[in-house]
């Protein structure tokens, strides 16, 4: 099942929907929210939606066949996750990294770094290098704490595309620099685990403005996604929602203008362009030179 979240160009209103992506065609299956168990205060940590998919799915299924349905092409896609808890982000780990442990960790995200095909890569530095991450994206079905790897797998709702755009760092810290609006892209959807039992079988192709500038297979990861989890999950509880992104092997400028597709062929295409945020600064941080009054 491919689960997307989408806003239809004719609606004024810009009401997110629940969606399933059937190649050219959406069907409106919203209404499956209906299952979801009301929400009261302190929330729990995760996605809501993710938190209850089995109910979720049952519903998609029952209202499928009778769905409306609308051309893709008339729709603009979110983020299949709307409420992630966190980012976990693999860094090197890819085995030509010859990171001296397999990996070598993980760095984090902003949750407010999310965004869609419809959110675009809006650049808020465009005086600075921002970089292209294709990667794979885990999403967790279940939460967890100390997951072994032979059961890592059984904690994961699905998969999707996602671009883990990064501000190339001169002085900052890379938490920083991959923490700007939209550098978290995520989708085109959200493949069910049903229909990839094994993820280090896929592979991707990544373009920008239609020249190939990666072809990877995820078995050449040092870090399975099984591994990742059961690793991530020594040090943090998972939760519902949580996206795992499977680290880059091909990184490289961008700039405004550009678009970007990143192809699973079991996922689909995610495709984005690169844009100028509206809220771009004009002119460079004034920095402090050293020993001088603050």
């Amino acid at each position: 099942m491919k689960i997307c979240r989408f806003i239809r160009d004719d609606d004024p209103a810009a009401t997110p929907r629940l969606g399933l992506l059937e190649d050219a065609l959406v069907r409106d299956v919203s209404a499956a929210t209906e299952v979801l168990p009301p929400l009261a205060w302190p929330l729990a940590p995760g996605d809501h939606l993710i938190a209850n998919l089995d109910a979720v799915r049952a519903r998609i299924a029952a209202l499928a066949p009778t769905a409306p349905t609308v051309a893709r092409a008339a729709v603009r896609l979110l983020s299949p996750v709307a409420n992630p808890a966190k980012f976990v982000c693999g860094a090197g780990n890819w085995k030509h990294h010859g990171a001296p442990f397999g990996m070598i960790g993980f760095m984090g995200k902003a949750t407010t770094s999310l965004g869609g095909e419809a959110d675009g890569i809006a650049i808020s530095w465009p005086d600075r290098e921002t970089v292209h991450e294709p990667e794979l994206c885990i999403v967790i079905g279940r939460e967890g704490r100390n997951i072994p790897v032979e059961r890592a797998l059984d904690h994961v709702a699905g998969y999707a595309c996602a671009f883990d755009t990064t501000l190339k760092p001169e002085r900052e810290d890379w938490a920083f620099c991959k923490a700007f609006d939209t550098y978290g892209t995520i989708g085109p959807c959200l493949v069910t685990a049903d229909e990839i039992p094994d993820p280090s079988a896929l592979s991707y192709e990544f373009r920008v403005n239609g020249e190939v500038r990666g072809a990877r297979r995820f078995a050449n990861l040092s870090g399975s996604p099984a591994q990742m989890i059961a690793f991530a999950s020594t040090a943090m509880t998972l939760y519902p929602g949580d996206l795992v992104l499977s680290g880059a092997a091909d990184v490289g400028p961008i700039a405004i203008g550009d678009r970007l597709e990143l192809t699973i062929p079991e996922i689909g295409t995610l495709a984005c362009a690169v844009v100028r945020s509206p809220h771009a600064r004009s002119e460079p941080w004034p920095l402090v030179p050293p020993g001088a009054e603050v």
